[in-house]
Parts: C-alpha cells; structure tokens; sequence
C-alpha cells in the first residue's frame, strides 16, 4: 500500500483567509491521512467510528471495501464548523478601588474609626 504524505505548496496572498502555505491531500484520504489532520490515533478513530460516529466527519465506503474513505473537501467542510471565533479581549472597567478579600488591617480600622469619630462630632 502506498502511503500518501501531504506536501506543503505557497499560495497567493489574494486569498485572504488562506494562509501563506496550505497542505495539498488527496481528494480522497484514508484512516492515516484522517488521523494527521484531526490529531488522533488511528486506533482512536477506528474506535470513534464504532462508539462515537458523531465525533468524526461523514465516511463513504465504496461498494466492496471494508475501509471507510473521507473526501478532503468534506472534512474540511467538517471541521470548519466547529472553528472558534475570535473575541475581542473586554476592556476591564475602572473602579475607586477594587475591594481587598479577608479583614481589614488595623491601620484601616483605625482610620475608619477615627472618620466616624469625626462626621459624629462635627454635626
């Protein structure tokens, strides 16, 4: 059995959302080709597809072949849907000032004291 490695290959800077270098795979790729683009074993996938269809893209296996095969285009597809968006970091709001945890120390006691003691007597 030949084995098919992904070659690297530059693209235009025209499209925009494509990055400097993509891979080129075959139109249509096998449990090994599978595994190098989604990460995993190929025990793990093998194992997926019995317990856990959902969790890998749509198989076509042709009539008389006991190997499933994935078509490039749909697993891209696949896996496209489950792109994380990008969210633009919150700017933190500015407080008078944040709230300390745990009890206050004694100088703050003090003067807090002292505060009440003298908004009492200068009415």
């Amino acid at each position: 059995m030949q084995q098919i490695i992904p070659v690297t290959t530059t693209s235009d800077a025209a499209h925009g959302d494509t990055p400097s270098h993509i891979v080129a795979w075959p139109p249509v790729i096998g449990y090994v080709e599978l595994s190098v683009l989604l990460g995993r074993t190929v025990g793990t996938l093998q194992a997926d597809r019995i317990r856990r269809p959902e969790s890998l893209p749509p198989a076509s296996t042709p009539p008389g072949s006991r190997t499933p095969r994935w078509i490039t285009a749909d697993v891209l597809d696949w896996l496209r849907q489950f792109r994380e968006r990008r969210v633009q970091p919150v700017e933190p709001v500015a407080t008078t000032s944040p709230r300390r945890r745990g009890r206050p120390t004694k100088r703050e006691q003090i003067e807090r004291k002292r505060a009440a003691q003298a908004s009492e007597g200068g009415v």
